[in-house]
């Protein structure tokens, strides 16, 4: 085995511990996918290709299975190329490329292979522009965030937010979806929410993130201007979720989860900005997901509703 350790193969029959293997190769791959970071793009892949009128349910869920292949290619090249900063943070330390489980050559390999053949899928299963989208959208994320951003500025997240809109135009495209309103507002949204999300964690984290050298809101700014930041920026994502009502674009259905989940989620940066506590800011990080999937969900009843 080249670089899974499993010293009971040997006792096992052959091919049951050649399955052993691969299983556990497997494991660690996906592990290195950030398999939850998947998990919320092939929703957002969904519920644009819902959004569009989706082009049956096997040919959405291949949609949504080849652009998560890609997404969880880069994901695979990021881990990477960030090994060794990873290696020097408490919270990612032990992701298979920091701690040596997975060699940089095969994370390399098994990222490439699986942007080229997730790319290819899309192609095939929705379309050239689809695909386009899904090449592009790995290249950003791994030569333009990972490798030029993160590294540099403190508002990475803001540029970077737009690697997050390339899964809504892959499921848009995909669909046949043309130009329109809730293409804009679901690529808005996403790339609004990438700030507060990840600057919620750098708040939580500050000690990880200056051991690391990636500089962040609390690092360049101080806790208290950086915590006011991410209330302005949790402000900005919960007046995005709120424009499609006053503009008419949705209705009741969806109002019903905007509101209440926007209230909730600003109450919390509002605390973080008055109290400056690092387990407000955790909290604010780990109801961001959540709160994106629930506004997702939202946009899809209310198209439910009103088809």
């Amino acid at each position: 085995m080249s670089w899974v350790a499993d010293g009971r193969a040997a006792t096992a029959p052959a091919g049951l511990a050649s399955l052993r293997r691969l299983a556990a190769r497997a494991a660690v791959l996906g592990r290195t996918a950030k398999p939850r970071i998947v998990a919320l793009f092939a929703l957002t892949v969904l519920v644009a290709a819902v959004l569009a009128g989706p082009p049956g349910a096997a040919v959405t869920a291949a949609i949504v299975a080849a652009a998560s292949l890609t997404v969880a290619g880069a994901a695979v090249l990021n881990n990477c190329l960030e090994r060794d900063l990873d290696a020097r943070m408490t919270r990612t330390r032990r992701r298979p490329t920091a701690d040596g489980t997975l060699p940089a050559r095969a994370a390399l390999t098994a990222g490439l292979l699986a942007v080229a053949g997730g790319v290819s899928a899309v192609w095939l299963c929705g379309g050239a522009l689809a695909a386009a989208f899904a090449a592009a959208g790995a290249a950003y994320y791994v030569l333009v965030y990972t490798l030029l951003l993160k590294p540099r500025t403190a508002y990475s997240s803001l540029p970077g937010g737009l690697a997050g809109v390339f899964p809504a135009l892959i499921g848009w495209t995909a669909a046949g979806g043309g130009l329109s309103g809730p293409i804009v507002v679901l690529c808005v949204l996403i790339a609004v929410w990438s700030p507060p999300h990840f600057w919620a964690l750098a708040f939580a984290l500050q000690d990880d993130y200056l051991a690391s050298g990636v500089p962040t809101p609390p690092g360049v700014l101080g806790e208290t201007a950086a915590a006011r930041l991410i209330l302005a920026a949790a402000v900005a994502l919960v007046a995005v979720t709120l424009a499609p009502v006053v503009t008419g674009l949705y209705g009741p259905v969806y109002l019903l989860v905007a509101a209440p989940a926007g209230l909730g989620f600003l109450l919390v940066a509002l605390a973080l900005a008055r109290h400056r506590r690092r387990t407000t800011a955790l909290l604010l990080h780990k109801l961001s997901g959540p709160y994106l999937a629930a506004i997702l969900a939202a946009m899809v009843a209310e198209r439910l509703a009103h088809p």
